[in-house]
């Protein structure tokens, strides 16, 4: 540090005090003491990302995996389900990939299901999961469905494929002006329902429903998210979650992780710059993601042309 000037004499390489500064320097001293009171705060940035461990899907079955939810009634098992063109079954699996059978979903109609949430069912005891049936390629659809569905008994083996689930309610959802595509979904535990589009040609934007609401709700829009949506980059939006405790959304694309500041009093605020943090695996089409733990993401991606779907999972740090 340097020496402080002593009587009015300044130390070579000291601040000197303002009595003995030129009145150039003084003016330029305190404008940049101004610039400094009044200038923002430094962007914080989110946490750091590295692989623990990652699977092939092996239900032969499961060949979109478009949403994946942890179960909290057996640890180490996921919920997934299929994207458009099947029928209402969500899928058990493990980190290992293992197939674990599937649970019909009664009173749940598979049109597009985009995302999974696990929050509590809000109209009745215990916990649900919530389907998000919001997927709108031609952005045409009038309205978007959420099946409120009570979290079932995992099934056991590849051969347990009979069990069912009723659903519990719908929440009917519509946008303000104009339909938007969305694969995204993300529940807290007050009951915030966040909805973030996939527009390809615009700014993703956040929607915002209550899921102790009515049944059907018009959604407000709270939040536009500063990614640049390209489908040449990777940057389309295809799922996002809630961190135990709510203080985290992380919405990711195909090849990239960003996270929110959450608060039940201002809209979700982005850490760090919108490129976000790269997924440090590679997906043949990365569709979903979701908190296992408050330092541990689970992701899981459709397959392609030559690779079956994937699970992985990462480890999230403080950014150093």
């Amino acid at each position: 540090m340097p020496a402080l000037a002593v009587r009015g004499q300044a130390t070579p390489g000291a601040f000197a005090p303002a009595s003995v500064l030129r009145p150039a320097a003084l003016t330029a001293l305190l404008c940049a003491i101004s610039l400094a009171a009044t200038s923002p705060a430094p962007l914080q940035v989110g946490p750091r990302v590295e692989l623990l461990d990652s699977a092939a899907l092996a239900a032969p079955r499961l060949v979109e995996s478009s949403g994946v939810a942890p179960s909290r009634l057996v640890p180490g098992v996921y919920w997934t389900h299929n994207d458009s063109g099947d029928r209402p079954f969500l899928y058990a699996t493990d980190p290992t990939g293992n197939d674990l059978g599937r649970v019909r979903v009664i009173g749940g109609n598979a049109r597009d299901w985009e995302d999974l949430a696990a929050a509590p069912c809000f109209v009745a005891p215990g916990r649900c999961l919530y389907v998000a049936d919001i997927g709108d390629n031609a952005r045409k659809r009038p309205y978007v469905v959420l099946y409120r569905v009570p979290e079932p008994i995992p099934p056991s083996g590849s051969a347990d494929t009979l069990r069912s689930v009723a659903v519990l309610d719908s929440i009917v959802l519509r946008y303000p002006g104009r339909p938007h595509d969305a694969e995204a979904l993300a529940i807290t535990s007050w009951g915030e329902i966040l909805l973030v589009t996939k527009d390809r040609f615009r700014l993703p934007v956040i929607f915002r429903a209550r899921a102790n609401g009515p049944a059907a709700q018009t959604l407000d829009s709270i939040a536009v998210l500063p990614i640049r949506s390209s489908l040449l980059s990777g940057r389309l939006v295809t799922g996002a979650a809630v961190s135990p405790g709510d203080s985290l959304l992380v919405v990711r694309t195909y090849v990239s992780l960003h996270f929110l500041r959450l608060s039940r009093s201002a809209p979700p605020a982005l850490l760090g710059g919108g490129r976000g943090v790269a997924i440090p695996f590679v997906e043949a089409q990365g569709e979903a993601v979701a908190f296992e733990s408050a330092d541990r993401l689970v992701l899981t991606s459709e397959q392609g042309t030559s690779a079956r779907g994937s699970i992985c999972r990462l480890r999230l740090t403080a950014a150093r």
